[in-house]
């Protein structure tokens, strides 16, 4: 498992998908990359919106290896306890549609709370 911590800041997106890329390139999990980009992207950008970006607060990210089936976790942490809610498509404006994109390139995500906040995963898989 491999795990950071970011800054509530908007600047912390971007800081995260360099480590996600970074980390999946040096364990051999190069074809996961395009995906858990995006994925982290959404998840971070959503966790420093809950916590009103105050850069007091911070933003985790781990990325774990599934060896059965083969997949990659993107677990994102932060200090707000309100579980995201995915929008009804005739709401989605300009924005909303982060959790639509999380659900469409993961075979499962979810959310549960934990002590301080709440923690929000999506698993990424390939067929074989």
């Amino acid at each position: 498992m491999i795990q950071f911590v970011l800054p509530s800041i908007p600047e912390s997106v971007r800081i995260a998908r360099f480590h996600v890329r970074a980390a999946l390139s040096f364990h051999d999990l190069s074809e996961y990359i395009s995906d858990a980009e995006i994925v982290t992207s959404e998840l971070v950008t959503n966790a420093i919106r809950h916590v009103a970006e105050d850069p007091a607060e911070t933003i985790g990210v781990s990325l774990a290896r599934v060896w059965w089936p083969v997949a990659v976790a993107v677990i994102v942490t932060d200090s707000s306890p309100d579980g995201p809610i995915i929008r009804d498509t005739f709401a989605i404006r300009e924005r909303g549609r982060g959790l639509h994109v999380v659900e469409a390139l993961s075979v499962h995500w979810g959310w549960h709370p934990v002590p301080g906040g709440k923690v929000v995963y999506a698993v990424l898989a390939r067929e074989e």
